[in-house]
């Protein structure tokens, strides 16, 4: 059966998709189809489509094997909190998900470890939930940051050993009973710092400040901590990505260590001069007004023989 440019069959009760029919950039996966509300998709049921967001309804219980197989240009999906079953392989072939909104229920259990497993590649989750007016609000924003295996051959004893490197698979251990565990997120943050460049350490503490669920006093001073002490990289690191520039800026831009600013005048001509070769007249307009701020230039004073 095909309806609303999607092929399904009845399985137990409900819809089961079996694949999209030229669904464009965004697909939507529909509730219902046929009068039956979908509640599955097929293995490879979205594969090797050029879709780059994909909306999944709130009645879909299971994703097939390989659903969304060499989907190249995929880079966000939307899912629900009711979808538990998720078949090996989903994303296979998909390198460009960078973001993941997951709508969470009053007791915040998902399978979202399934879905950030699958991706050893760098992503963003944001966890939304209701906001108790018939809407939606962004509990918290966590970013799972990117792992890989590699494996080594000892030729002469012929043995392969294997290693982890990024702090990635570390993250995602912190999802526990279907749930993060933020406690244990914001204690894995000491290896992120030690080990990962400022502007991806910097991605974490801005997300975990900016929605603070969770955050326990000391985690907040370490993520501010960090931040305060690396400011100018991090506005360096982040000047592509409008909130999180703004939201740095807003926050510790004026802030001072004793009567010293974090930023020296330095860095701001620094941070101005490299905005302007992005051609970034946002951020460039942001940091003139805080050179105006911080540094106000000093008004000549004239004097006059007679």
């Amino acid at each position: 059966m095909i309806e609303n440019g999607f092929e399904f069959v009845e399985k137990n009760g409900g819809a089961c998709v079996i694949r999209a029919i030229d669904p464009g950039a965004v697909c939507v996966v529909p509730d219902t189809l046929g009068g039956l509300p979908v509640t599955e998709l097929a293995d490879r049921a979205l594969a090797r489509l050029e879709i780059k967001e994909v909306y999944l309804p709130k009645t879909l219980r299971r994703i097939g094997r390989y659903g969304f197989y060499n989907c190249e240009k995929l880079q966000t999906l939307h899912f629900y909190a009711e979808t538990r079953e998720i078949g090996g392989g989903v994303f296979n072939g998909c390198r460009k998900i960078r973001e993941l909104y997951i709508h969470l229920g009053a007791d915040e259990t998902s399978a979202i470890r399934d879905f950030v497993t699958e991706i050893t590649d760098r992503v963003v989750v944001h966890c939304m939930v209701s906001d108790g007016q018939g809407g939606e609000k962004e509990l918290s924003r966590v970013v799972f940051p990117e792992f890989y295996d590699e494996s080594i051959e000892n030729s002469p004893a012929r043995n392969l050993s294997f290693s982890i490197h990024g702090t990635g698979q570390k993250y995602r251990y912190c999802i526990i009973d279907k749930k993060i565990q933020y406690d244990k997120y914001d204690k894995v943050f000491f290896w992120e710092a030690i080990e990962e460049a400022v502007g991806d350490v910097a991605e974490i503490a801005i997300t975990r400040l900016m929605f603070p669920h969770g955050v326990a006093p000391s985690a907040k001073e370490k993520y501010e901590e960090y931040l305060k002490e690396n400011l100018c990289e991090v506005l360096l690191s982040n000047m592509h990505n409008g909130e999180n520039f703004r939201w740095v800026v807003g926050q510790y831009g004026e802030e001072k260590n004793g009567d010293v600013p974090y930023l020296s005048q330095e860095d701001i001509n620094l941070l101005i001069e490299e905005s302007s070769k992005r051609k970034l007249a946002e951020a460039s307009g942001v940091l003139l007004d805080l050179k105006r701020k911080l540094y106000p230039e000093k008004k000549k004073k004239f004097t006059f023989d007679f």
